[in-house]
């Protein structure tokens, strides 16, 4: 079945519906539900019956709300909501719902409940989504895997021997294994779209601020992963703050025109993979047969400097975890109820300089205009998402040696610490060095999924734009869209 059917589905049934679930967008599944093909109630019956079915293996989605989900399907009045009656999953950290688990991934924190609902998944509910559940994630959402003390691992549905990646790793494998068509995440360092890269979607950080509620938590960005142009193009469309957007974004350019820089350099002079480099080639080969001029020029940003930056205004998130713990649990943390890099953060931040803030404040500056004189001759910038494929869930976040390190951090000066720190990350970092660039300039990005290796795993490709350039994110996924660029992975 043509996947949007929906714009000529005729008489289709329901029974139709259900055996094609995972070829329809978000945006189809609402046009059924208001002509009556379908309810939301038995969709979300549907979706329930799906997440038994393989959430045991995938274990992607921790909380369901199946009672409240039905009582809210059941009293939703169609007002022309773009996403009447779907079924949606919402990441388990930094998108509050009263009444529901925000344990921020600390095992200290695990009978922890939100008092009230954030500003981003108000405005969720208001565009029609009925909210089923939550998806996995790692503790304090730090890693680029989806691994938790708390909720254990996640698995992969291209191989589920492997990660989907972090932070949102549960809500991209519950995208690519076609429990729903579309879920929301939150993007710090690259958690939108590294676990796009890795399960083979959508993933699209918008410029920092633009997003409704993003004021809450101003370094992350909420947004979505999903297999449908159009269903992220009106979820952004309705998610940013309109007064803000009237003000700052950009309008659509002529496509085209406009120069693109291409790099596979890993910003942190670590290996990339043959396949994502790849990737990389094809899409340049792709836009030159468009009319795109490419070149290949690296970004003006010192990699190391600029994550020795991002790691050192990250130990804040330690001191906030312990206050959080403590004011619980009336104790600090200790080594062996968190992470190892969350206790790393804590007492690294104990012996924080004040002048810290203002060396990471001045590389923000600095790497922020550098992007925008670069964007000014290249408006888009293409690199891998991923500098590899997937990793294997059983191997480790952090080398041996450097978890026995991190527990011994405070016999080490606030230098000493930071290289520490940075060395442990750097295991991590490797397989996903290009995102940070920008969460760091506050720019938008688009991770695609059009490339999978020979050993049959997905490595997106990524593209980066000027800040309130976001609509070119959108003109550049349609236009690999309309084409059939993008692989997802077939389901059964």
């Amino acid at each position: 079945m043509d996947k949007y059917q929906s714009k000529k589905y005729g008489n289709i049934s329901s029974q139709e519906i259900f055996e094609h679930y995972s070829e329809f967008s978000a945006l189809d599944l609402a046009k059924f539900i208001r002509d009556k093909k379908v309810t939301s109630r038995e969709l979300i019956v549907f979706v329930m019956k799906k997440v038994k079915e393989l959430n045991p293996s995938l274990n992607a989605v921790i909380t369901l709300r199946k009672a409240s989900a039905l009582k809210e399907a059941e009293n939703l009045k169609d007002e022309g909501q773009p996403f009447y009656g779907v079924p949606l999953l919402i990441k388990g950290i930094g998108q509050t719902m009263a009444g529901e688990s925000n344990t921020m991934g600390l095992v200290p924190l695990k009978a922890r409940v939100s008092e009230d609902t954030g500003k981003y998944v108000n405005r969720l509910q208001e565009l029609g989504f009925i909210i089923i559940g939550q998806t996995n994630f790692p503790e304090l959402g730090l890693i680029n895997q989806t691994k938790s003390k708390l909720y254990g691992n996640t698995s992969n549905p291209w191989e589920m021997s492997r990660n989907p990646g972090g932070s949102s790793g549960g809500a991209t494998a519950s995208v690519a294994a076609g429990i729903v068509p579309i879920a929301t995440g939150n993007d710090a360092g690259g958690s939108l779209r590294i676990p796009a890269s890795w399960t083979g979607v959508i993933g699209f950080k918008p410029t920092r601020i633009l997003v409704t509620g993003d004021d809450e938590e101003p370094s992350v960005v909420n947004f979505a992963e999903g297999k449908s142009m159009a269903d992220l193009s009106m979820l952004f469309e309705n998610v940013l703050d309109k007064h803000l957007a009237q003000v700052l974004v950009k309008p659509v350019q002529s496509l085209n025109t406009l120069k693109v820089a291409f790099s596979y350099k890993s910003p942190v002079n670590t290996k990339v993979s043959r396949t994502a480099i790849q990737g990389v080639k094809k899409a340049v080969k792709f836009l030159r047969e468009h009319g795109f001029t490419c070149e290949q020029v690296d970004a003006p940003a010192d990699g190391v400097k600029l994550m020795q930056s991002y790691y050192s205004a990250s130990t804040s998130v330690g001191t906030k975890a312990n206050k959080m713990i403590k004011d619980a649990t009336g104790k600090s943390m200790n080594f062996d109820n968190v992470s190892a890099m969350t206790w790393g953060f804590w007492r690294a931040d104990q012996k924080q300089p004040k002048s810290a803030e203002d060396l990471v404040n001045s590389e923000i500056k600095r790497v922020t205009k550098a992007m925008a004189d670069f964007h000014k001759k290249y408006p888009i910038y293409l690199t891998p998402t991923t500098a590899f494929a997937a990793p294997l869930n059983k191997e480790s976040v952090y080398l041996p040696e450097d978890v026995k390190q991190l527990a011994h951090i405070d016999d080490l000066n606030h230098e000493e610490q930071m290289q520490l720190i940075y060395k442990a990350c750097l295991h991590q970092l490797k397989l996903s060095p290009f995102t940070q660039l920008a969460n760091i300039s506050g720019e938008p990005a688009i991770s695609l999924p059009t490339n999978v290796g020979t050993d049959g795993l997905p490595v997106g490709i990524m593209f980066e734009f000027a800040q309130f350039h976001d609509q070119l994110a959108f003109q550049i996924g349609n236009l690999f869209e309309k084409f059939n660029q993008f692989k997802f992975l077939k389901i059964k």
